[in-house]
Protein backbone atom coordinates (compact mmCIF):
# COMPACT_ATOMS: atom_id res chain seq x y z
CA UNK A 1 0.00 0.00 0.00
CA UNK A 2 2.99 2.63 0.65
CA UNK A 3 4.36 1.75 -2.51
CA UNK A 4 1.37 2.35 -4.19
CA UNK A 5 0.71 5.35 -2.60
CA UNK A 6 4.31 6.26 -4.54
CA UNK A 7 3.47 5.42 -7.59
CA UNK A 8 -0.02 7.22 -7.72
CA UNK A 9 1.86 10.46 -6.37
CA UNK A 10 4.23 10.03 -9.58
CA UNK A 11 1.23 9.50 -12.33
CA UNK A 12 -0.23 12.58 -10.92
CA UNK A 13 2.71 14.82 -10.66
CA UNK A 14 3.78 13.74 -14.16
CA UNK A 15 0.45 14.61 -15.56
CA UNK A 16 -1.06 18.28 -16.95
CA UNK A 17 -4.43 16.70 -17.42
CA UNK A 18 -7.01 15.40 -14.68
CA UNK A 19 -6.42 11.60 -13.31
CA UNK A 20 -8.89 9.22 -11.52
CA UNK A 21 -8.17 7.15 -8.86
CA UNK A 22 -10.72 4.70 -9.07
CA UNK A 23 -11.15 1.25 -7.14
CA UNK A 24 -12.98 -1.82 -8.62
CA UNK A 25 -14.43 -3.08 -5.07
CA UNK A 26 -13.50 -6.01 -3.12
CA UNK A 27 -11.18 -3.60 -1.44
CA UNK A 28 -11.92 -3.29 2.69
CA UNK A 29 -11.61 -6.35 3.68
CA UNK A 30 -9.42 -9.63 3.74
CA UNK A 31 -6.01 -9.41 5.30
CA UNK A 32 -6.41 -9.50 9.19
CA UNK A 33 -5.72 -5.12 10.12
CA UNK A 34 -8.36 -4.74 7.49
CA UNK A 35 -10.82 -7.25 8.83
CA UNK A 36 -9.97 -6.88 12.81
CA UNK A 37 -10.65 -2.71 11.77
CA UNK A 38 -13.82 -3.47 9.88
CA UNK A 39 -12.40 -2.39 6.79
CA UNK A 40 -11.44 1.48 8.18
CA UNK A 41 -7.74 0.99 7.73
CA UNK A 42 -8.55 0.99 4.17
CA UNK A 43 -10.90 3.87 4.07
CA UNK A 44 -7.97 5.82 5.59
CA UNK A 45 -5.53 4.57 3.45
CA UNK A 46 -7.71 5.79 0.51
CA UNK A 47 -8.41 8.75 2.29
CA UNK A 48 -4.76 9.59 2.33
CA UNK A 49 -4.00 8.38 -1.59
CA UNK A 50 -6.68 10.32 -2.68
CA UNK A 51 -8.96 7.87 -3.88
CA UNK A 52 -12.09 9.61 -6.20
CA UNK A 53 -14.54 6.64 -6.31
CA UNK A 54 -14.80 2.83 -5.35
CA UNK A 55 -17.58 0.12 -5.85
CA UNK A 56 -18.90 -2.55 -3.90
CA UNK A 57 -18.13 -6.23 -3.95
CA UNK A 58 -19.49 -8.95 -2.10
CA UNK A 59 -16.45 -9.02 0.51
CA UNK A 60 -16.62 -5.51 1.23
CA UNK A 61 -20.17 -6.73 3.02
CA UNK A 62 -18.48 -9.03 5.36
CA UNK A 63 -19.08 -7.18 8.51
CA UNK A 64 -22.69 -6.36 7.82
CA UNK A 65 -24.51 -3.37 5.70
CA UNK A 66 -23.92 -1.11 8.74
CA UNK A 67 -20.20 -1.43 9.12
CA UNK A 68 -20.34 -0.50 5.31
CA UNK A 69 -22.54 2.56 5.34
CA UNK A 70 -19.99 3.58 8.26
CA UNK A 71 -17.17 3.24 6.07
CA UNK A 72 -18.85 5.22 3.72
CA UNK A 73 -19.60 7.83 5.82
CA UNK A 74 -16.10 8.07 6.71
CA UNK A 75 -14.98 8.00 3.27
CA UNK A 76 -13.88 11.58 1.58
CA UNK A 77 -14.89 9.69 -1.66
CA UNK A 78 -17.92 8.52 -2.44
CA UNK A 79 -18.70 4.74 -2.61
CA UNK A 80 -21.15 3.57 -4.84
CA UNK A 81 -23.33 0.76 -6.38
CA UNK A 82 -26.53 1.36 -8.43
CA UNK A 83 -27.81 -2.34 -7.75
CA UNK A 84 -27.26 -2.95 -4.05
CA UNK A 85 -30.46 -2.86 -1.38
CA UNK A 86 -30.62 -3.66 2.05
CA UNK A 87 -32.96 -6.08 3.65
CA UNK A 88 -35.97 -3.46 3.72
CA UNK A 89 -35.16 -2.85 -0.31
CA UNK A 90 -33.78 0.48 0.14
CA UNK A 91 -30.35 1.54 -1.53
CA UNK A 92 -27.71 1.28 0.97
CA UNK A 93 -25.28 3.39 -1.10
CA UNK A 94 -25.68 6.07 -3.83
CA UNK A 95 -26.08 5.19 -7.31
CA UNK A 96 -23.29 6.66 -9.34
CA UNK A 97 -21.25 10.29 -8.34
CA UNK A 98 -21.00 13.13 -11.16
CA UNK A 99 -17.29 14.36 -10.54
CA UNK A 100 -15.87 17.78 -12.03
CA UNK A 101 -12.12 17.99 -13.20
CA UNK A 102 -10.73 20.81 -15.02
CA UNK A 103 -14.06 22.02 -16.37
CA UNK A 104 -15.08 17.62 -17.49
CA UNK A 105 -17.98 16.37 -15.98
CA UNK A 106 -17.43 12.45 -15.28
CA UNK A 107 -20.34 10.89 -14.53
CA UNK A 108 -19.37 7.46 -12.60
CA UNK A 109 -21.85 4.53 -11.83
CA UNK A 110 -21.06 1.72 -9.00
CA UNK A 111 -22.61 -1.80 -9.86
CA UNK A 112 -22.34 -5.25 -7.44
CA UNK A 113 -22.49 -8.53 -8.60
CA UNK A 114 -26.11 -9.91 -7.71
CA UNK A 115 -24.11 -13.75 -6.52
CA UNK A 116 -23.69 -11.79 -4.00
CA UNK A 117 -26.41 -11.90 -1.68
CA UNK A 118 -26.78 -15.87 -1.91
CA UNK A 119 -23.30 -16.27 -0.73
CA UNK A 120 -24.11 -12.94 2.46
CA UNK A 121 -27.14 -15.09 3.10
CA UNK A 122 -25.55 -17.96 4.35
CA UNK A 123 -23.87 -15.56 6.79
CA UNK A 124 -26.95 -14.06 8.20
CA UNK A 125 -26.67 -10.83 6.19
CA UNK A 126 -29.39 -9.82 3.79
CA UNK A 127 -28.87 -7.80 1.29
CA UNK A 128 -31.24 -7.40 -1.95
CA UNK A 129 -28.87 -7.36 -5.89
CA UNK A 130 -30.94 -5.98 -8.89
CA UNK A 131 -30.07 -7.22 -12.26
CA UNK A 132 -27.12 -5.29 -13.12
CA UNK A 133 -27.68 -4.03 -16.94
CA UNK A 134 -31.36 -3.04 -15.93
CA UNK A 135 -30.92 -0.97 -13.28
CA UNK A 136 -27.57 0.81 -15.12
CA UNK A 137 -29.87 1.16 -18.04
CA UNK A 138 -32.11 2.91 -15.77
CA UNK A 139 -29.64 5.36 -14.06
CA UNK A 140 -27.57 6.21 -17.71
CA UNK A 141 -29.78 8.40 -19.12
CA UNK A 142 -29.68 10.22 -15.70
CA UNK A 143 -26.42 9.97 -15.67
CA UNK A 144 -25.65 11.18 -19.55
CA UNK A 145 -27.68 14.02 -18.54
CA UNK A 146 -25.56 15.21 -15.92
CA UNK A 147 -21.69 14.17 -17.64
CA UNK A 148 -19.46 14.61 -20.60
CA UNK A 149 -18.76 10.80 -20.21
CA UNK A 150 -19.61 7.96 -18.09
CA UNK A 151 -17.16 5.54 -16.40
CA UNK A 152 -18.96 2.31 -15.01
CA UNK A 153 -17.05 0.99 -12.04
CA UNK A 154 -18.28 -3.06 -11.71
CA UNK A 155 -17.43 -5.90 -9.89
CA UNK A 156 -18.93 -8.18 -11.84
CA UNK A 157 -16.33 -9.89 -13.11
CA UNK A 158 -14.96 -9.77 -16.96
CA UNK A 159 -17.55 -11.74 -18.40
CA UNK A 160 -20.83 -9.88 -16.94
CA UNK A 161 -19.10 -6.81 -18.31
CA UNK A 162 -18.59 -7.89 -21.49
CA UNK A 163 -22.43 -9.01 -21.44
CA UNK A 164 -23.40 -5.36 -19.91
CA UNK A 165 -21.16 -3.69 -22.55
CA UNK A 166 -22.75 -5.58 -25.42
CA UNK A 167 -26.60 -5.33 -23.98
CA UNK A 168 -25.86 -1.03 -23.52
CA UNK A 169 -24.59 1.53 -25.28
CA UNK A 170 -22.97 5.01 -23.96
CA UNK A 171 -20.84 3.42 -21.11
CA UNK A 172 -17.52 4.58 -22.38
CA UNK A 173 -14.96 3.16 -19.53
CA UNK A 174 -15.70 -0.39 -17.51
CA UNK A 175 -13.26 -0.55 -14.43
CA UNK A 176 -13.49 -4.02 -13.65
CA UNK A 177 -13.14 -6.48 -10.82
CA UNK A 178 -13.98 -9.78 -9.49
CA UNK A 179 -11.99 -11.66 -12.15
CA UNK A 180 -8.28 -11.31 -10.86
CA UNK A 181 -7.61 -10.63 -14.09
CA UNK A 182 -4.47 -9.02 -14.87
CA UNK A 183 -5.32 -7.53 -18.83
CA UNK A 184 -2.10 -6.87 -20.77
CA UNK A 185 -4.37 -4.17 -22.73
CA UNK A 186 -7.66 -3.01 -22.22
CA UNK A 187 -10.72 -4.67 -24.53
CA UNK A 188 -13.40 -3.01 -26.31
CA UNK A 189 -16.86 -4.32 -26.83
CA UNK A 190 -18.69 -1.33 -29.04
CA UNK A 191 -17.88 1.53 -27.95
CA UNK A 192 -17.16 0.80 -24.69
CA UNK A 193 -13.56 0.01 -23.12
CA UNK A 194 -13.22 -2.82 -20.52
CA UNK A 195 -10.61 -2.91 -18.20
CA UNK A 196 -9.17 -4.69 -15.11
CA UNK A 197 -5.80 -4.94 -13.37
CA UNK A 198 -5.42 -8.05 -11.22
CA UNK A 199 -6.42 -8.08 -7.70
CA UNK A 200 -5.65 -7.37 -3.79
CA UNK A 201 -3.76 -3.69 -4.73
CA UNK A 202 -0.95 -5.57 -6.36
CA UNK A 203 -1.38 -3.60 -9.63
CA UNK A 204 -2.10 -0.09 -10.84
CA UNK A 205 -3.85 0.11 -14.11
CA UNK A 206 -2.98 3.32 -16.14
CA UNK A 207 -5.37 4.30 -18.64
CA UNK A 208 -4.86 7.37 -20.69
CA UNK A 209 -8.31 8.56 -22.20
CA UNK A 210 -9.30 11.48 -24.76
CA UNK A 211 -12.63 13.44 -24.97
CA UNK A 212 -12.95 15.12 -28.13
CA UNK A 213 -16.38 16.55 -29.68
CA UNK A 214 -18.47 14.15 -27.44
CA UNK A 215 -16.36 10.92 -28.23
CA UNK A 216 -14.19 9.64 -25.82
CA UNK A 217 -10.89 7.31 -27.64
CA UNK A 218 -8.01 5.21 -25.83
CA UNK A 219 -5.00 7.13 -25.99
CA UNK A 220 -2.87 4.21 -23.95
CA UNK A 221 -2.87 2.32 -21.29
CA UNK A 222 -0.35 0.46 -19.07
CA UNK A 223 -0.01 -1.66 -16.20
CA UNK A 224 2.40 0.01 -13.07
CA UNK A 225 3.67 -2.72 -10.94
CA UNK A 226 4.41 -2.99 -7.21
CA UNK A 227 7.87 -3.51 -7.38
CA UNK A 228 10.51 -3.97 -4.19
CA UNK A 229 12.54 -0.81 -6.19
CA UNK A 230 9.27 1.54 -5.58
CA UNK A 231 9.81 2.99 -2.16
CA UNK A 232 7.65 3.35 0.29
CA UNK A 233 5.40 6.76 0.58
CA UNK A 234 6.51 7.89 4.38
CA UNK A 235 3.08 8.73 5.17
CA UNK A 236 1.02 5.56 3.87
CA UNK A 237 3.76 3.30 5.48
CA UNK A 238 3.55 4.94 9.56
CA UNK A 239 -0.42 4.92 8.65
CA UNK A 240 -0.02 1.11 8.02
CA UNK A 241 2.23 0.58 11.17
CA UNK A 242 0.37 2.42 13.58
CA UNK A 243 -3.09 -0.11 12.27
CA UNK A 244 -0.58 -3.48 12.50
CA UNK A 245 0.18 -2.15 16.44
CA UNK A 246 -3.74 -1.35 16.70
CA UNK A 247 -4.44 -4.52 15.38
CA UNK A 248 -1.24 -7.21 15.81
CA UNK A 249 -1.66 -10.48 14.52
CA UNK A 250 -1.99 -13.34 16.99
CA UNK A 251 0.77 -16.14 17.87
CA UNK A 252 -0.01 -19.26 17.83
CA UNK A 253 1.05 -21.47 20.76
CA UNK A 254 2.22 -25.27 19.97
Amino acid sequence: MARRATLIKQVREGADHPVLLLDAGNTLFGQWVAVQSEGQALIDAMNVMGYDAMTVGMMDLMVGVDALRQRAAEAAFPILSSNLLDADRNPILPPYAILERDGLRIGIIGVTEPEAAEELAMRNITVHLLDPVETVQHYLPEVQEQADMVILLSHLGLQGDQVLAGAIDGIDVIVGGRSRRLMQAPEVVGRTTIIQVGHSGEWLGKLDIELASGEVSLNASEILFMRPDVEDDPELAALVERYKQQYPVPTRSH
